[in-house]
């Protein structure tokens, strides 16, 4: 089966209300002629944009292993049923179902099983090696959890 390329041309129509772009053929109302109106978004901590943006190891590892490090620091763990998009394109979330967050004791009853929240009441330092430590944070790099 041969496929054939769908061009849509270039992304350069501007929404005179709220400045989006879109294609000349997207039919989209992104704002309803101005009627939504969103407050622009703040600015990031400064070590989170060095890292977004830093060309070497740290820059490139932290970009590749995102996740891993937002769930190191996160206070309680998220489940769904997470359902990987369709075909090919840009990442998307996408749920099915129920999802729910698992909140843990404040103290863990195996000190060696420590996680989300229970790390909060640690010494930086512990806290940071046992994140570092966790088998599911493998590729993330000592040097960011320290410094970040």
């Amino acid at each position: 089966m041969e496929h054939q390329i769908h061009y849509t041309g270039a992304m350069d129509v501007r929404c005179q209300f709220c400045g989006a772009l879109r294609f000349q053929s997207e039919q989209l109302n992104c704002c309803h002629n101005g009627k939504v109106s969103l407050p622009p978004l703040q600015e990031y901590p400064k070590n989170l944009r060095l890292l977004f943006d830093a060309d070497g190891a740290e820059g490139s590892n932290f970009r590749q292993n995102i996740r891993n490090y937002n769930s190191a620091f996160a206070f309680a763990s998220f489940g769904a049923n997470i359902r990987p998009p369709p075909g090919r394109g840009p990442y998307f979330f996408r749920l099915q179902g129920q999802t729910f967050y698992y909140a843990s004791n404040l103290h863990a009853d195996d000190p060696e099983e420590r996680r989300y929240g229970q790390l909060y009441i640690l010494e930086t330092n512990e806290a940071i090696q046992i994140r570092a430590n966790a088998h599911e944070n493998a590729n993330c790099l000592v040097s960011i959890f320290l410094e970040h």
